[in-house]
């Protein structure tokens, strides 16, 4: 795992339209996110290739997983988990005991991995996707749940 300095948001970016093609974001928008007070972000190699990253961003007392993507023939072997597992770390060593993401409500495989990494799905955002089909976006939550 290696940390994302804001000079990475160009093969970032090459990086997340690789894992996400149907909705990449550009070197710009991850420049602000890498730039961003409490934001942070990690990478995962296989041998000199990039193969996955994850980026977050800090909110008080909890932590945001904004992005986290790995390359099609790297998937299903524990990439993933290590990214989701890397970022829980950090947060917790800054004192951020719970995070909160959105996923797709379609992405099958995603959604397993954060529910096994023990996040809870908390609600839903309507049309939080902009690609054809299902929108729905599935807010989870891990860590310290607010009572109700």
């Amino acid at each position: 795992m290696t940390p994302l300095p804001t000079a990475a948001a160009e093969p970032l970016a090459l990086l997340h339209a690789r894992c996400f093609p149907e909705e990449p974001w550009d070197a710009e928008a991850l420049r602000r996110i890498l730039a961003l007070s409490g934001g942070f972000g990690r990478l995962a190699w296989q041998g000199d290739m990039t193969i996955g990253f994850v980026l977050a961003r800090d909110l008080g007392d909890e932590c945001e997983i904004l992005s986290l993507g790995v390359v099609p023939e790297s998937r299903g072997q524990g990439v993933g988990r290590a990214l989701l597992r890397a970022v829980i770390d950090e947060a917790e060593r800054q004192g951020r005991p719970s995070a909160v993401l959105e996923v797709a409500a379609d992405n099958a495989a995603a959604r397993a991995l954060y529910a096994r990494a023990g996040f809870v799905a908390v609600g839903h955002r309507p049309r939080y996707y902009r690609r054809a089909g299902e929108s729905l976006a599935w807010l989870a939550s891990y860590g310290v749940l607010p009572q109700s």
